[in-house]
């Protein structure tokens, strides 16, 4: 059932105000809001019901990291208040480039970024299991991990049903067997080649019965562009293997990651 569409200017509760839309198409959408007894803007998640809003706002205020949404909890009727982050989505920011792709340098500095998010939400227990273009911000040149909603323990067994966004989604998340780190990393590897290249690495076909990411081989990275060097189009295929096993761990892959930021800021400062 479809939700009905809140305007602007409308009193979601005694002291929050509608300001403005940030995500009015999602099954939990977002607006921007004045908060009257902070007397500041946040942004405001819409659940149906008081604990499904505080289940999230309760994952979401455990992580403590620069690239991870802050959380400022969670109030009836079905509200999750969190900062307000002013700027566009990575998926935005890629469609506005020229050539619909980033730079390699840019394209690693964001991909270590979020991977550094993933890496705290995995020491704390967690997979987000739905690391996409939409659900990042760029907030001054800061890559922001944003919407915990697929969030689960990594110890919490087989999933009973498929969450997630098709096109992100690694082979165990499709058919439902045991989720680990490594499905992130997964996610995370569509997440490099889509940033490098415009492009997802596997074609969902029309009418077809099940995921592309199943029967389908990666494409070819540097056939869509050339320029991108063979040992980072290896790393990103590595990122996307069909084994789980196989695929880098974070720890490994966002140092190898590093190694192609050849121009502009390096991150972090050389230890050699």
């Amino acid at each position: 059932m479809a939700r009905k569409l809140i305007r602007i200017g409308t009193k979601l509760s005694p002291h929050i105000i509608v300001a403005g839309i940030v995500d009015q198409e999602s099954v939990n959408p977002v607006y921007l809001v004045w908060d009257q007894r902070d007397w500041c803007p946040k942004a405001c998640k819409l659940f149906d019901t008081d604990s499904e809003a505080k289940h999230e706002a309760s994952l979401l205020s455990s992580f403590s990291h620069p690239n991870i949404a802050r959380c400022f909890g969670s109030e009836k009727p079905g509200l999750m208040l969190m900062e307000f982050l002013e700027g566009p989505t990575l998926s935005h920011y890629i469609g506005a480039q020229k050539n619909k792709w980033l730079s390699v340098g840019n394209a690693m500095r964001v991909a270590i970024y979020i991977g550094s998010a993933l890496a705290h939400m995995h020491r704390s227990g967690y997979l987000h299991l739905d690391v996409k273009a939409s659900n990042i911000m760029i907030v001054r040149s800061r890559p922001v991990l944003i919407d915990l909603g697929t969030a689960r323990e990594i110890n919490a067994g087989k999933p009973t049903s498929i969450t997630g966004t098709d096109t992100y989604m690694s082979p165990e998340q499709c058919l439902r067997e045991r989720l680990t780190t490594a499905s992130d990393v997964f996610a995370l590897g569509v997440l490099l080649f889509r940033m490098l290249t415009g492009e997802f690495p596997f074609v969902q076909k029309r009418g077809a019965k099940s995921f592309a990411q199943l029967r389908d081989q990666a494409l070819s990275l540097r056939k869509i562009r050339p320029s991108v060097p063979l040992a980072l189009e290896k790393l990103v295929y590595q990122c996307l293997a069909r084994d789980a096993k196989q695929r880098p761990t974070l720890e490994v892959l966002l140092p190898a990651l590093h190694i192609f930021i050849t121009s502009g800021p390096a991150m972090w400062p050389d230890h050699g």
